[in-house]
């Protein structure tokens, strides 16, 4: 079980993973707005599930690739 802060921070982590994402030319994949809102999507538990199995730039490319 993680805390909430520990969920907290890993949601951070991911959402930042996700907007230094770039693509073959530099540009980033997603805008921190999208990231956001994608992120918003995902519960507290349902993002603690897969902390213990994934770094969150692993989340953050999975996320991206759907």
């Amino acid at each position: 079980m993680f805390s909430k802060e520990e969920i907290d921070n890993y949601r951070a982590a991911v959402l930042q993973a996700m907007i230094t994402k770039t693509d073959a030319n530099g540009n980033p994949i997603i805008e921190e707005s999208e990231a956001q809102t994608l992120l918003k999507g995902f519960t507290d538990d349902e993002l603690s599930d897969g902390m213990p199995f994934n770094t969150a730039d692993e989340m953050a490319d999975m996320l991206l690739t759907d």
